[in-house]
């Protein structure tokens, strides 16, 4: 079975339009119900050693892509006990995440930029607290720079593919937004309309976004060739 690397290395130009700061927000809000936090890379070619957990159109994830993944969801306030779970679920977010980045790859309409990388670089490393913590983290993972990088275009990659194939295309009226604050009258006691207007359009546009991407991802995994091997 042919070891497919994950990543793309970052194409120079201009980005495209960036999406609305709070759009931007709903997504990767969205997004972190299908896929793990972030996806470290594959190396090229997997050692013997490395067992294969799973296939995606013949790129493999393998025990260590797991392993680096759930250390950086629980790096990243993952914390819970149980770890079997957290497992689970990091695997299946590794999948839909590999599939969306394969047909982002496919369709070839979404540019990343070296700035756009270096703006993700930086946001990470305030979740981290520093810039010498997430360099210790990248250390004990044995990960270089550069493989940084392409795991941050591939990210970046899946949201900007994301918000072209299914963010740009919802859209919430007014109408919807005033039909919900009638109907949850009880929540807004004593606001106006106009008030959570503006709330109320996130909420709504957050679930038409997450109903549209699950049926998004459904479609893509009845097309490809997913195999899960037992651990």
């Amino acid at each position: 079975m042919k070891k497919s690397n994950a990543f793309i290395q970052p194409r120079t130009g201009s980005p495209g339009p960036a999406p609305r700061p709070w759009r931007a927000s709903i997504l990767r809000g969205v997004l972190s119900l299908f896929i793990c936090v972030l996806a470290l890379p594959a190396a090229l070619f997997a050692e013997q050693l490395d067992r294969i957990l799973a296939a995606v159109n013949h790129e493999v994830i393998t025990a260590s892509d797991l392993a680096h993944a759930v250390a950086l969801n629980m790096r990243l306030g993952a914390h819970r006990e149980d770890r079997e779970k957290i497992e689970s679920e990091t695997l299946e977010g590794l999948i839909t995440g590999r599939l969306l980045a394969q047909e982002a790859r496919r369709l070839q309409f979404v540019q990343i930029s070296d700035q756009e990388i270096s703006a993700e670089r930086d946001a990470l490393m305030k979740r981290f607290g520093s810039d010498k913590a997430l360099a210790d983290f990248l250390t004990e993972q044995d990960m270089t720079a550069q493989e940084f990088g392409r795991m941050l275009a591939d990210r970046l990659l899946v949201e900007r593919f994301v918000e072209k194939k299914v963010g740009l295309l919802v859209r919430v009226s007014r109408d919807e937004a005033q039909s919900y604050f009638d109907e949850h009258a009880s929540e807004y006691q004593g606001k106006r309309f106009q008030d959570v207007q503006k709330t109320i359009l996130a909420l709504l546009t957050e679930r038409k976004i997450g109903q549209q991407l699950e049926q998004y991802v459904a479609e893509l995994r009845g097309r490809a060739n997913i195999r899960i091997n037992p651990r």
